[in-house]
């Protein structure tokens, strides 16, 4: 399975707490950008690095996921960055289901780092946080 098909969706699974109504991440993680903020927080996806087969009896691959986090005020998009940042950082050693893959830890985070969007056309409020994901 692809990295960022995978970190997807466990993002999305994590109904209730991360993603969904009521929650920092209502819209959820995608892997393009989507043209509202009106329905709250959303992530985008994307892998900016890594390398495969880290271990001899087993394919895995450590994939290096940049997820740019936006929002319709400040406010919401850092709450949202700090609580994706914090659900990655607790991937610490656990085996996590996947869809199709299992992370055996994530390590490395960045961020919440502020993009500053103000002279373009997306979103003006806009977080980034980066992470390697070991995932077989």
């Amino acid at each position: 399975m692809a990295a960022v098909t995978a970190v997807r969706e466990w993002v999305n699974a994590q109904r209730g707490t991360l993603t969904g109504p009521g929650t920092p991440i209502p819209q959820g993680a995608f892997r393009q950008q989507v043209r509202s903020t009106a329905d709250g927080a959303y992530v985008v996806l994307s892998r900016v690095g890594g390398t495969g087969d880290l271990f001899a009896e087993r394919p895995a691959d450590r994939a290096r996921i940049s997820a740019s986090i936006y929002a319709g005020t400040d406010g919401a998009a850092e709450l949202a960055a700090v609580a994706y940042a914090n659900a990655v950082e607790a991937l610490s050693g656990t085996r996590t289901p996947m869809g199709d893959a299992t992370c055996l830890v994530a390590d490395n985070v960045t961020g919440p780092l502020l993009v500053d969007n103000h002279d373009t056309d997306r979103e003006q409020f806009h977080y980034v946080v980066d992470a390697d994901f070991y995932l077989i």
